[in-house]
């Protein structure tokens, strides 16, 4: 059982709102340090790996771990349900998820606990990054819009002293170049150019959770997946892993 009050409603529901974009159903794990989600689209091309520590919590009364199945698009249905004065109660069971939204009023809500089928997620935590940068998220945003312009994919290219990330067609091409110097690039890491092709679709998912933080800390590697990491500090952390798209 878990019992908890969450004023900051945002962090779930912008978190809620990326995922649900790729993973409409998963297991959450509840436990002393926070709610915890690990899960792979049915595709298998993206992971998420979420987690929300019982710090963002005003109260966190916890019992024991547990894991529970939940539908996530009706959760956030629930979510946006929200006024910017409410505070969020939760209370978790092996059965019920009950969700209680006071404000001006109080609202309730109760969601089944449902069964999930697991496959078996690819071995993220061995995956070893040549590089690594911060990137400003809006710029990271205003990129993939531009290269959604021209192509359904977008190279991405590290260096160790800048970043490009392009998309071009038969007759068409747009290109983002980003410098350490003009501040929307920090935190550059790399010994030596790599260069990897990601499909637009699952980016323009991902880069809804900009609303977590103003950065995204990327790493990649050559014809390699992809890490991006949102996070709201001390509060809330949104990974994704991508896969890379094969070229011709």
């Amino acid at each position: 059982m878990l019992t908890a009050k969450l004023s900051e409603i945002s962090l779930l529901r912008d978190s809620i709102a990326a995922i649900s974009e790729i993973i409409d159903e998963t297991e959450i794990a509840i436990r002393s340090d926070g709610i915890r989600m690990v899960a792979a689209d049915r595709a298998v091309v993206s992971v998420v790996d979420f987690f929300l520590s019982s710090s963002a919590f005003s109260e966190y009364k916890y019992e024991r771990d547990m894991k529970i199945g939940l539908n996530l698009i009706n959760f956030l249905k629930i979510l946006k349900r929200a006024t910017p004065n409410d505070t969020m109660d939760i209370k978790i069971s092996d059965e019920r998820f009950e969700i209680q939204l006071s404000g001006s009023s109080v609202r309730t809500f109760s969601l089944p606990v449902v069964d999930v089928s697991r496959s078996d997620l690819p071995p993220i935590e061995k995956l070893e990054f040549p590089s690594f940068f911060e990137i400003n998220s809006e710029i990271l945003n205003s990129g993939i819009d531009d290269a959604d312009l021209i192509g359904d994919s977008v190279i991405v290219n590290v260096h160790p002293d800048k970043v490009i990330l392009k998309s071009e067609n038969e007759s068409s091409m747009s290109q983002l170049e980003l410098l350490p110097a003009n501040g929307g690039l920090q935190n550059l890491s790399a010994k030596e150019s790599v260069r990897s092709r990601y499909s637009l679709d699952y980016l323009k998912k991902i880069i809804k959770a900009r609303k977590l933080s103003e950065t995204a800390k990327i790493s990649i590697g050559t014809d390699y997946p992809m890490k991006i990491v949102f996070e709201s500090a001390g509060k809330a952390r949104l990974g994704f892993i991508l896969a890379p798209r094969v070229e011709d």
